[in-house]
C-alpha cells in the first residue's frame, strides 16, 4: 500500500491540505504517524487539546486495525489468509473483510473491470511482490491475466471463497479508502464534527473549518521535481483520492512500470499519468481514482476529476466536473 511519499510538511503525497487560522474557541489539534504502510496526519478541532489527542489517537487506531486484516504484507492478516485458501473451502470472515470484498465487487461492476482486487498475479509478475531481474515474459503475463479474468468472490453471509486456486488478491487500491472512512466513523462516533485525515495523499474530512467553505486541498504536479500544483479543490463532508503511476515503479533496463496494473492488458496503466477524484467516501475515490488511471476517463459516480495526461513534460490539467451526485457505498 506504500504508494505516496511526503511532499512538503504541510503536504502528503500527492495533494496538500492547508491550514487556516481559527478562533481561540476552537482547539485545534494534529497528530502525524505511520500507518497502512503510509505517513498520516489527522487534525480535528476539539472542545479541548486532551479530547483532540484523544480522537486523533482513537482515529490512528482504526487506521492500524484495518491495516492488520486487510494488508498484504503481514501473512497473519485476513487478506493473506484467504488468498491461502484459494481453490479450497470457503473461510469465515470477519465484518472489514467482508465489506471490502462486497465494495471491491461494486467497483468492478461500475468500472467495467478497470477496478479489480484480483490483480495480484499481475503485480508479482511485474515484480512487485517479489522482486525479480528481468521483465515478464509474454507466457507470464498470458497466465497473469488468465488468472486475474478468471477470479471469482463468492460471499455468502460470513463467508468468503476463492474457487480458482489461482486467484489472489490486492485491496492496494481500496484498503487504504477504506480504512480513512472507518477511522472518520471513529471520530465522529465520538462527537467531532470538524476533522480531516490524510493519509499520504488520500484525504477524507468532516464538516469545514470555521468561516471557510471547506478544507484547501492542492494536487501536485506527478513530476515532483516542479513542485507545480496542477489542481485545488475545498472538501468538505468528501473524500479526494489520487492514482498515480509514477510514485511506486519497477525498472527493467529502460523499461520503467508503475504499479496500477490494466487487467485487460497486463500492463501498468498508461492511459494517465495521474488521475484524482473527489466524491463522497475515501473508499470510492479511492477505487474510481484507479479506476479512471485505468481507463483514462472519468467513471460514473464522481463529483469531480483532474486528469494528468501520459507522457508530457509540462502536463496539462484536464478539468472533468459533474455536478451529479456523490458516489455512496454500494
Amino acid at each position: 500500500m506504500n504508494r505516496r511519499h511526503f511532499v512538503e510538511t504541510t503536504a502528503a503525497g500527492l495533494g496538500a491540505v492547508f491550514v487556516p487560522r481559527w478562533p481561540a474557541r476552537d482547539v485545534f489539534v494534529e497528530r502525524w504517524s505511520w500507518a497502512m504502510g503510509q505517513p498520516v496526519h489527522v487534525m480535528v478541532l476539539a472542545g479541548s487539546e486532551q479530547e483532540g489527542l484523544d480522537g486523533c489517537a482513537a482515529a490512528l487506531g482504526e487506521l492500524r486495525r484495518g491495516e492488520s486484516r486487510l494488508t498484504l504484507f503481514d501473512d497473519a492478516s485476513d487478506l493473506c489468509e484467504l488468498n491461502r485458501c484459494a481453490g479450497r473451502a470457503p473461510m469465515r470472515v470477519d465484518r472489514d473483510l467482508r465489506a471490502v470484498l462486497a465494495l471491491a465487487d461494486g467497483f468492478r461492476r461500475r468500472s467495467g473491470g478497470a477496478f479489480d482486487v484480483a490483480v495480484e498475479p499481475l503485480m508479482r509478475a511485474w515484480g512487485f511482490h517479489r522482486p525479480r531481474t528481468t521483465a515478464p515474459t509474454v507466457t507470464e503475463l498470458r497466465e497473469a491475466r488468465e488468472a486475474v479474468a478468471a477470479a471469482c468472490v463468492e460471499l455468502s453471509g460470513d463467508l468468503a471463497r476463492l474457487p480458482s486456486a489461482h486467484t489472489q488478491l490486492d485491496f492496494g487500491s481500496i484498503g487504504v479508502g477504506y480504512g480513512i472512512d472507518r477511522a472518520l466513523a471513529v471520530l465522529s462516533g465520538r462527537g467531532f464534527t470538524r476533522a480531516l485525515i490524510d493519509v499520504s495523499g488520500d484525504v477524507a474530512v468532516l464538516g469545514a473549518p470555521p468561516g471557510e467553505p471547506g478544507w484547501l486541498v492542492e494536487i501536485a504536479d506527478p513530476e515532483r521535481e516542479t513542485h507545480r500544483i496542477v489542481a485545488a479543490t475545498r472538501l468538505r463532508d468528501a473524500a479526494l483520492a489520487t492514482a498515480a503511476n509514477t510514485e511506486s515503479v519497477v525498472r527493467y533496463g529502460s523499461l520503467v512500470a508503475g504499479h496500477v496494473m490494466d487487467p485487460a492488458t497486463g500492463w501498468p496503466a498508461r492511459a494517465l499519468t495521474q488521475a484524482s477524484v473527489v466524491t463522497g467516501t475515501a473508499t470510492a475515490a479511492d477505487a474510481l481514482s484507479t479506476a479512471m488511471l485505468v481507463m483514462g476517463r472519468e467513471p460514473a459516480g464522481v463529483l469531480k476529476s483532474w486528469a494528468v495526461q501520459a507522457r508530457t513534460v509540462s502536463p496539462s490539467v484536464i478539468p472533468t466536473l459533474k455536478s451529479g451526485p456523490a458516489a455512496s457505498l454500494p
